[in-house]
């Protein structure tokens, strides 16, 4: 494999499990996808230097910290890596302030300038007064989060830091993640079994099954390719689209994404609000014809770029501004004359959009 500026090689066997990777990127931003059980955890501790035993090799954002071939071994204290657990680990006996100024012991020399940063971006200066025990979950993780970067570290690792929460409060503290990820230049390494989260997250995924990379790439080409889409749509694969609301009345709202496809929401929100929404690949109709009166909210011009057969069904892979995948019926499919470069239209309902932030 070529030098990346990241490169996890490591065979690790655990009674019947056994994780064997070697894989590399250079993106800044990665996700660890996988279900329970597929090594996710493991791989982590690899890069964290849990095991050593097993001669790993492991270059983290273009810098070694182990590399059997040349003898080095960088201990666990002296990675400079900052750790969020899927549980808050917050000290109870301490205030948020003394939690946070807990993580500056291992800091470099620019622990307070990475606390300070992290306490804007996060908007935590209101709870430093607070004792742990008065925090929501939400506030929690977004101070674990805090004192995981005052300890200045060279790359963080998310071990699933949503996954504790419940889904209105992983609505909450995900955009808190997002402009970690956007306002810090820090390596990220994101664990995480949700495909939407994936999708919003990363540069590149890296998918893992059993212990083994089944695919690594683009997150929106890798979660619906061939290979991985089994495994995603287990865990609940979706469309994942970003915009900003440019209308807005009574009960609705309109949003527009950066590729200039509009749709119609089934909320009010403030004009340039920021959303992301998840749309079921089974929820978008086709027509082959522009079609009359429907009650749908949203018609939309498409063309089809490519279509895939499987057991259950066909999955019509469109451009419609954005990237959209529909799931159809092979009978619907063959019906409608579907083929690469038709065009065709959408129709969407308002309430098949789920707000995810």
């Amino acid at each position: 494999m070529s030098e990346c500026a990241t490169r996890i090689a490591a065979r690790v066997a655990r009674g019947d499990f056994a994780l064997d990777v070697d894989v590399g990127w250079d993106a800044r931003v990665v996700v660890v996808f996988g279900p329970s059980g597929s090594g996710k955890s493991t791989l982590f501790e690899v890069v964290l230097g849990l095991h050593a035993a097993h001669r790993p090799t492991v270059r983290l954002g273009g810098v070694w910290l182990d590399d059997p071939a040349r003898g080095l071994r960088t201990p666990i204290e002296s990675r400079a890596l900052g750790w969020v657990p899927q549980d808050p680990t917050l000290f109870p006996h301490l205030s948020v302030e003394r939690n946070l100024r807990f993580g500056l012991g291992r800091a470099a020399g620019r622990g307070e300038s990475m606390l300070a940063r992290a306490v804007e971006v996060l908007e935590i200066e209101a709870l430093r007064g607070r004792c742990v025990d008065a925090l929501s979950g939400g506030e929690r993780q977004r101070v674990a989060i805090a004192r995981a970067l005052a300890s200045g570290p060279r790359a963080l690792l998310m071990d699933e830091p949503l996954a504790s929460l419940d889904v209105p409060l992983r609505a909450r503290v995900l955009p808190y993640l997002l402009r970690v990820r956007d306002a810090l230049d820090l390596p990220i390494l994101y664990i995480t079994h949700d495909p939407d989260e994936a999708l919003l997250v990363g540069e590149v995924v890296v998918v893992l099954d059993g212990g083994r990379v089944v695919a690594t790439g683009d997150p929106a080409e890798v979660l619906w390719s061939r290979a991985v889409l089994p495994l995603s749509e287990s865990l609940g694969l979706e469309n994942v689209l970003e915009g900003r609301v440019i209308e807005s009345s009574g009960d609705a709202a309109r949003m527009r994404t950066a590729g200039g496809l509009e749709l119609a929401l089934p909320a009010s929100l403030a004009i340039d609000t920021h959303v992301r929404i998840g749309l079921r690949a089974q929820d978008i109709l086709i027509a082959a014809e522009p079609p009359g009166r429907v009650s749908a909210r949203n018609v939309i011009p498409a063309r089809v770029e490519r279509c895939t057969q499987r057991e259950d069904g066909v999955l019509v892979h469109l451009r419609a501004g954005d990237p959209l995948v529909a799931k159809i019926t092979g009978a619907a499919a063959q019906a409608l004359g579907l083929a690469p470069g038709a065009r065709v239209h959408l129709l969407i309902k308002a309430q098949a959009l789920r707000r995810l932030a």
